[in-house]
């Protein structure tokens, strides 16, 4: 999904030549869960959960960390 980290924000900004308070208006616009960015930390969180023993009978499974984008619709 669309991470809001220092790296992601200005290498876009600077490529495209936009703001980088503009980039992340724009790209939280995108994400249909809260309206902003996914942070390193979400995706800390899930990593932490699959590494966990609540996470046992998981396997061979793609966990989408992008706030709804890969279900939207339209």
């Amino acid at each position: 999904g669309l991470m809001d980290t220092p790296m992601a924000i200005e290498n876009v900004s600077k490529a495209f030549g936009v703001d980088r308070d503009e980039l992340r208006a724009q790209r939280a616009r995108m994400v249909p869960l809260r309206r902003q960015q996914g942070t390193a930390w979400d995706v800390a969180n899930a990593a932490l959960f699959l590494a966990s023993d609540e996470a046992a009978f998981i396997t061979g499974v793609v966990l989408a960390v992008d706030g709804g984008q890969s279900g939207k619709v339209g």
